[in-house]
């Protein structure tokens, strides 16, 4: 049973959890929430590569993981590589936001990407291509606060969309892992019309490419640790059982 560790700051990482224990119900899970440093998605690249080098290195020290998914697409193109580099027997999977999908579908101009502004920055497919975008600096930091009361969040949602009165996206990319869970209420703001792309089963899927070839095992463990706010372990546990 190989050791996979999954790594972000909070909740979005219990999204890939989620679909990862779906595609591979034969692995050994911990996923590492670092509520003590949220929001990661406002810092520099340099201080997320110091961070979750230190992360990893301390993880090391007690669950040998064979595999790691940096479960957060600010994680992925700021420190995928530096970490590869200091982790050279190691399997490391990104989470890039779904552009992709989302253009093989519709037109660019047509798709709109939500990320932190460090993603929007460092992400070379977002800027490859013209679509738009629009940076959340803090809506992952209000998602887990407000992770069993999402409702909460709509008013200040639907004003950080007011830029896009004039502009009704065909498809919209979810590209912050945490956003994930506020796709209904941003439904109920856009429209049902608009279609959702998120990351969960493509790094799922790159898993079990990974880790397939033990899928005769039966069973599964997970374990889920939080830096920081402690008070967020249960919250997140329930967040993966519903």
């Amino acid at each position: 049973m190989k050791n996979v560790l999954l790594i972000d700051s909070g909740s979005g990482g219990v999204n890939i959890l989620k679909e990862c224990v779906k595609v591979c119900p034969y692995c050994n899970y911990l996923l590492f929430c670092d509520d003590l440093n949220l929001p990661y998605g406002s810092k520099t690249k340099e201080k997320l590569q110091e961070i979750t080098t230190r992360n990893l290195t301390n993880i090391k020290g007690f669950f040998n993981f064979d595999v790691v998914i940096l479960a957060c697409n600010t994680l992925t193109c700021t420190c995928l590589e530096h970490v590869r580099k200091v982790f050279p027997d190691v399997i490391f999977i990104g989470t890039v936001p779904a552009v992709k999908p989302a253009i093989e579908r519709f037109k660019e101009e047509d798709v709109l990407v939500l990320a932190t502004p460090v993603t929007i920055k460092h992400n070379v497919i977002i800027n490859k291509h013209a679509v738009k975008t629009l940076a959340l600096e803090n809506l992952a930091r209000d998602i887990d606060a407000h992770l069993d009361e999402l409702e909460v969040l709509e008013d200040g949602i639907k004003a950080e969309l007011k830029d896009f009165k004039t502009f009704i996206p065909k498809a919209v990319v979810l590209g912050c892992t945490h956003y994930v869970a506020v796709e209904n209420i941003l439904k109920k703001i856009l429209g049902d019309n608009v279609t959702f792309f998120n990351s969960a089963n493509g790094v799922a899927r790159r898993l079990k490419y990974f880790v397939d070839m033990e899928a005769e095992e039966k069973g599964y463990q997970v374990q889920i640790m939080v830096s920081g706010n402690q008070n967020n372990l249960a919250k997140f546990w329930w967040w993966f059982k519903n």
